[in-house]
């Protein structure tokens, strides 16, 4: 079954899972709903802790309760459509007047001066100048005009793992690629996805009514 962006599975027709049930519906996620939870309320509270991707219930989960007192388990949102990101952050919790989504960062085009990968391993890595800083793990870039051989890597990847001068992502192919050099194609996030998210992803103890910045790559330069 398919997953929605809040990790609930999904039936045929795109609506939240669940089992049937005789009489009342059952209290639902945030996901097909014109009002959020209200985690003040006590029977949302217990909808929101109870529900962990049923109907494959895994007990216990806490939620975004700590010591009985709710609070926003933030979700990662890097490499999100804007739209997307504003849905899985008010399914977290947010509502919408504390989320502010920033101007477009900055977006310019850096050349791809080496390519690499290691043998029996999916992950590529690409060296360009000041890459780690541009584009931060979870974030997605485009690669492309690279050629002689190279062309494999030119698409849209989730960056995994960032240094300074180098972004690695997972490839289509497994064969070895040793550091070439002399090239002329460039990197870009990905215009419309989110570059940096102002709270760090998995904080548990975000009170409600928090704030909450996101900030999308701009058209690429």
């Amino acid at each position: 079954m398919a997953t929605n962006n809040n990790g609930h599975l999904l039936d045929s027709s795109g609506n939240v899972a669940v089992d049937f049930v005789w009489g009342n519906f059952p209290l639902q996620p945030n996901d097909v709903r014109t009002n959020l939870l209200d985690f003040t309320l006590d029977n949302h509270v217990i909808a929101e802790t109870g529900w962990n991707g049923f109907p494959l219930y895994l007990p216990g989960n806490p939620g975004e309760q700590i010591s009985g007192i709710p609070y926003i388990l933030v979700p990662a949102v890097l490499g999100l459509t804007s739209a997307a990101a504003v849905d899985a952050l008010k399914d977290a919790g947010y509502t919408a007047g504390n989320i502010t989504t920033a101007a477009g960062a900055t977006n310019a085009a850096i050349v791809v001066t080496a390519v690499a990968r290691t043998a029996g391993s999916t992950t590529a890595t690409i060296t360009a100048s000041g890459a780690g800083a541009a584009f931060p793990v979870g974030s997605k870039v485009t690669i492309s005009a690279l050629a002689n051989g190279n062309a494999e890597f030119n698409g849209t990847w989730t960056v995994t793992a960032s240094a300074t001068n180098t972004i690695s992502f997972v490839s289509n192919a497994s064969t070895v690629v040793t550091g070439q050099t002399g090239l002329t194609g460039s990197v870009v996030g990905l215009a419309g996805t989110i570059k940096v998210q102002s709270v760090a992803p998995a904080a548990n103890s975000i009170a409600l009514g928090t704030t909450i910045t996101i900030t999308p790559y701009a058209v690429a330069s």
